[in-house]
């Protein structure tokens, strides 16, 4: 699965793989199908949503949409 190696070049590089929104953080972690986007606690993530990585797309590609979703995910939250 491409997106969980390039998620793990992300970690080993020092980078915290999470987006700055209005609300915070949102981090999000590699699954089966994609990626667990949550907020962050002291005992790991607290998935809100599952974004589902499709394949035919690069893996930065995944994530300009991956943070169209959170963006829409959480303004819709706020309302």
């Amino acid at each position: 699965m491409m997106h969980k190696t390039e998620y793990e070049k992300i970690i080993n590089e020092g980078i915290t793989p999470c987006f700055e929104i209005n609300t915070g953080e949102v981090y999000f972690e590699p699954t089966d199908m994609g990626f667990a986007v949550g907020t962050a606690c002291n005992i790991g993530l607290l998935k809100d949503f599952e974004f589902i990585y499709d394949s035919d797309f690069s893996f930065d590609e995944n994530l300009q949409e991956l943070h169209e979703e959170i963006i829409d995910y959480y303004q819709e939250a706020e309302i």
